[in-house]
């Protein structure tokens, strides 16, 4: 509690400010409006930050998509996505190429995963992304992230740190 409290808290000129991890921004009248949730930004190489959220919302559009989770490495040259993807879609693509297997063995079989890669640069295209907040790479991950799994939370939102950390080896393999 101690260090979180350190944490929370920081000193400026002799006055202590408690971090939200929003960011925001003084208004010409001298209000705070707030504009955007700081662990949701990451920097890119030439310094241009991508809301991850945004990102996602574009992914949540395309037909594969049941659930993504846009991540950027910190150093990492592009962002890079998590895909819980639709089972159905994901069997009816299959089909459509000629793969076999279980859903587990579909989402990793090069031919899907680089259909619904296409499938999702061209949503994110469609939904003005910029090029740099276009995931590069992406895996599908064939378990539902849900708040039974602790990946979510009660209001469906994810457990960003829990979720890398779940899949820290994918995400590797994404940078590698």
């Amino acid at each position: 509690l101690k260090k979180k409290n350190q944490e929370d808290w920081l000193q400026i000129d002799g006055m202590r400010f408690f971090r939200t991890g929003d960011i925001g921004q003084i208004k010409p009248n001298g209000t705070l409006q707030i504009i955007d949730r700081k662990k949701d930004l990451w920097k890119g190489p030439n310094g241009e930050y991508v809301a991850l959220t945004k990102v996602e919302a574009a992914l949540k559009l395309c037909d594969y998509v049941e659930m993504p989770m846009c991540y950027g490495k910190t150093g990492g040259e592009f962002p890079v996505a998590l895909i819980c993807p639709q089972q159905r879609a994901i069997e009816g693509l299959a089909a459509e190429l000629n793969v076999t297997g279980d859903f587990a063995e579909l989402c990793r079989k090069k031919e899907v995963v680089d259909k619904v890669a296409e499938a999702c640069k061209a949503k994110c295209k469609e939904q003005r992304l910029v090029e740099f907040e276009i995931p590069k790479k992406l895996a599908l991950i064939s378990e539902l992230w849900t708040p039974e799994n602790d990946m979510l939370t009660a209001a469906m939102k994810l457990k960003r740190p829990i979720i890398v950390d779940k899949h820290k080896k994918e995400i590797q393999e994404l940078y590698s």
